[in-house]
């Protein structure tokens, strides 16, 4: 069978899975990857065209096949091997913009080639569905335990991997449970720092401005601090307009997070609506008019920092005590 993945980076996770599967169908078959970024597809058309009546099934696996140029005629070449006794994965990745638009689309002129030839295995991860559903499938857990995971370890998709199977090595066939993994886990400085923003936004000062007098992450904790009151800025706006119109239940919010998205879109993609559902508790505490004062002056910090007219732990701390 021959198998082509097309996407984003989760086309990693597509294809571990599929590899697996197709080893445990044939435990001892002979795999042999190739790297196209290394011009190595004249030795995966080599491997190919070789075909022995007496040798086990092959596992041929060709990375990165983007870098091929004008792949159409790679795929067309390909079609005119007799290909037996052999499982075929081609990966093709193609990366998004800030803008979420593909970098370098797979080409018309090639999809011509590879129907009827190939089972074509498109994935994206633009709302972040894709690596929660492995990770749910993976551990086990339900939809917002997934979500906790992959703030807390963070969203590189290989410490995720690493992070879930050191998880189910310790657990050992044992139910998932938060409080039993917490001392194993390696939890990112982004999760620590967002978790310090919502402690500051609730009232509970001492730890984060203990925390920055140590680490002196000032910098890093401003950037946080001024896209999370940006994001409740934007979900307050939304909930005195009257288009959330419960901070409570879930199913409401997705249909309202759906249709304002946009407002939500970073680097990466689409949030997940689940990620910034939790933060509407926070919105009940400030208004509109509170969350633009402090976003202005988290605004004037940063422009005061950056043309030398104050000094950056000073401001800010003096500023979290105001909260």
């Amino acid at each position: 069978m021959n198998y082509l993945i097309i996407g984003d980076s989760t086309t990693e996770l597509v294809y571990k899975d599929l590899l697996g599967k197709l080893t445990v169908e044939t435990p001892n078959i002979l795999q042999k990857t190739f790297d196209a970024s290394l011009k190595e597809e004249e030795l995966f058309f080599q491997s190919i065209s070789i075909n022995s009546m007496f040798g086990g099934k092959e596992l041929l696996i060709l990375k990165r096949a983007e870098k091929i140029d004008k792949i159409w005629n790679f795929f067309k070449a390909m079609n005119n091997f007799n290909i037996l006794n052999k499982d075929i994965i081609i990966i093709y990745n193609s990366s998004l913009n800030e803008f979420g638009k593909e970098v370098k689309p797979f080409p018309k002129k090639a999809r011509k080639e590879v129907e009827g030839n190939f089972k074509l295995m498109e994935v994206s991860d633009k709302d972040g569905n894709t690596t929660i559903n492995y990770i749910m499938n993976t551990l086990n857990v339900d939809k917002p335990a997934a979500v906790k995971f992959k703030d807390m370890v963070g969203g590189d998709l290989s410490t995720l991997r690493q992070e879930m199977q050191k998880v189910n090595t310790f657990l050992d066939g044992e139910v998932f449970a938060f409080e039993k993994v917490i001392n194993i886990l390696t939890v990112s400085k982004e999760y620590n720092t967002f978790d310090m923003v919502k402690e500051v936004l609730q009232g509970k000062k001492e730890n984060t401005l203990l925390h920055l007098k140590k680490s002196k992450e000032h910098i890093f904790f401003l950037n946080i601090f001024m896209g999370e009151l940006l994001n409740l800025l934007k979900l307050r706006v939304l909930f005195e307009e009257g288009t959330i119109k419960s901070t409570r239940n879930y199913n409401s919010f997705k249909v309202a997070f759906e249709n304002n998205k946009n407002l939500f879109k970073n680097k990466r993609g689409f949030s997940h609506p689940y990620v910034i559902f939790l933060k509407l508790p926070l919105i009940e505490r400030f208004d509109s008019d509170a969350l633009q004062k402090y976003l202005n002056k988290v605004l004037d910090i940063e422009a005061k920092f950056k043309s030398g007219n104050g000094e950056l732990d000073l401001m800010l701390e003096t500023f979290i005590l105001e909260v």
